[in-house]
């Protein structure tokens, strides 16, 4: 049911509109103007989150905010914030605030082309903002273009041979996802004449064009979340952008995909009607071979951030297995895995930003000890790899365990073995890291300030915070504006395990159920 206040009901395209707006001043008036960046930023990352934070009670009562335009004839654009598109949004929001305060500390007042890739970054948030906030399938379609084409200027910031031949190649995967994923959406409309997200399905005829479809829709989104064999773009693009920009492609824009395929096989196609074709089960296989996959390649990685970018292709795995599996426990396990990956991953390359910057390299070889020195960064690092591994009361353990129930309830017990071992795998190529980093000789290079510069393969190197020789007190190992988002991140891994209602397991629970 839709809410009848206005305000609120104009809110999701005000959330949108905020950081679109913002982006484009800084792109066009941001040069050589640090606090306007800052103030921007800030502000149109913490308005939305706000705005979206006031759904709650509404959306609990079942009342959701909706908006139509009439614009874009036919299907016009529209905002419809339910259950998952609330607990979505409320989630890219938040991690676009964090993710925004690291990136203005991470990035120098006065580096060159600063406001150009916090214009950019701000366009991609309005567009994963969107994405969450969409009422149909067209709207999600134009935000989730714009969101991907847009990034595209954040991989080539560096703007080195190799950044460039990394962009290009995540703009011709873009096309091919943009194409695949139109000819989904005008099949459907054809079909159809609708694109509305309907609680259980449009109410599909079986026809060639609705497989044709449904493939479209797999490779478009399978693109997006770095499916194997899709995920080619992944590792180069993290390895080559900025580390900020890979945090949120990793936290936010690998969620659109996954996202997307819910509302595909809920909204669109409805899980009965897809419950009667082995369509899904392909989905299964190419999911399981995803996390075995990114587990063994993550394993043989000696640079840091690729060892990250492949165990996103793992865990990206788990949620489209969970999809494929078309049971209420598979998909609420796969729905919840947005979440804790989101904040397990982000705490992840915020670490490894400090980490990286202190040590002036990414070959994990080069950690060792470095735990001495950045002791709270390397705890909350240590948090986010047991959240990983799938332990209690970590985040994941609670997606893995809706998994393998689904599983189970399927009879799949070679599932449940893949999950299993997929965690023995995590443990193998984060526990090493964790230990070298606390119990390892110390063998980092002296430096004796901060000096800001980002770091990537290209030879965009770090120096440290810190000196050899003066070691600093708790909580200032790093300038407090790195620091407490990954905090705040590695909590985030932990605390919705403990207390007593887990508020976004409430909201995916009833969100889901409405498919069934």
């Amino acid at each position: 049911m839709e809410t009848n206040n206005p305000i609120i009901n104009w809110l999701p395209l005000v959330i949108v509109l905020l950081p679109f707006s913002a982006g484009l001043a800084l792109y066009l008036a941001g040069t050589g103007r640090p606090k306007l960046t800052n103030t921007l930023v800030l502000v149109s990352t913490i308005l939305p989150l706000a705005f979206a934070f006031s759904f709650y009670p509404r959306v609990k009562a079942g009342l959701f905010p909706s908006l139509t335009l009439d614009i874009l004839p036919p299907v016009g654009l529209s905002f419809r914030v339910d259950y998952l598109g609330f607990y979505t949004l409320l989630l890219f929001a938040a991690a676009g605030l964090i993710v925004s305060i690291y990136s203005l500390r991470y990035l120098e007042p006065f580096e060159s082309r600063r406001h150009r890739y916090f214009g950019f970054q701000l366009l991609v948030l309005s567009g994963c903002y969107g994405v969450a906030a969409a009422g149909d399938f067209f709207s999600f379609y134009l935000f989730f273009e714009f969101m991907s084409i847009m990034f595209f200027v954040l991989v080539a910031h560096y703007q080195t041979g190799s950044a460039i031949r990394a962009a290009y190649k995540f703009l011709i995967m873009t096309i091919i996802a943009g194409v695949t994923l139109f000819l989904a959406v005008a099949v459907i409309y054809w079909e159809t004449g609708t694109l509305t997200f309907a609680e259980t399905g449009l109410g599909l005829e079986q026809s060639t064009l609705v497989m044709v479809a449904f493939i479209g829709f797999a490779v478009a989104f399978g693109i997006k979340s770095a499916l194997f064999p899709l995920h080619l773009w992944m590792p180069d693009a993290y390895s080559e952008a900025p580390l900020p920009a890979a945090t949120i492609s990793s936290m936010i824009m690998l969620k659109t995909g996954a996202y997307g395929l819910i509302r595909v096989f809920g909204n669109i196609y409805g899980i009965d009607y897809l419950a009667q074709f082995d369509w899904a089960y392909y989905l299964v296989l190419l999911g399981a071979f995803t996390i075995i996959f990114g587990s063994i390649v993550a394993l043989a990685q000696e640079d840091l951030i690729r060892r990250l970018a492949y165990s996103g292709i793992a865990q990206v795995g788990y949620i489209i297995l969970g999809i494929a599996m078309i049971n209420q426990l598979a998909i609420i396990g796969a729905a919840y895995h947005i979440l804790a990956h989101a904040f397990m991953k982000g705490t992840l390359f915020l670490c490894a930003g400090i980490m990286v910057k202190e040590a002036g390299s990414r070959q994990i070889a080069n950690l060792k000890g470095i735990g001495q020195k950045l002791p709270v960064t390397m705890t909350c690092f240590t948090i986010a790899t047991l959240t990983a591994v799938g332990m209690p009361p970590f985040n994941i353990f609670i997606s893995k365990w809706h998994l393998g129930l689904g599983a189970l309830e399927l009879e799949a017990m070679i599932l449940v073995m893949i999950l299993l071992i997929s965690s023995m795998l995590n443990a193998a190529y984060y526990f090493p890291i964790v230990t070298r980093a606390f119990l390892g000789t110390e063998q980092l290079n002296s430096h004796s300030e901060f000096s800001g510069l980002t770091g990537n393969s290209s030879g965009h190197q770090t120096a440290g915070f810190t000196s050899k020789q003066n070691k600093l007190p708790l909580f200032t190992e790093a300038p407090a504006m790195l620091l407490a988002p990954v905090i705040v991140l590695a909590l985030g891994c932990l605390v919705f395990g403990l207390t007593p209602v887990n508020l976004p397991l409430e909201l995916i629970e009833r969100g889901i159920a409405i498919y069934f």
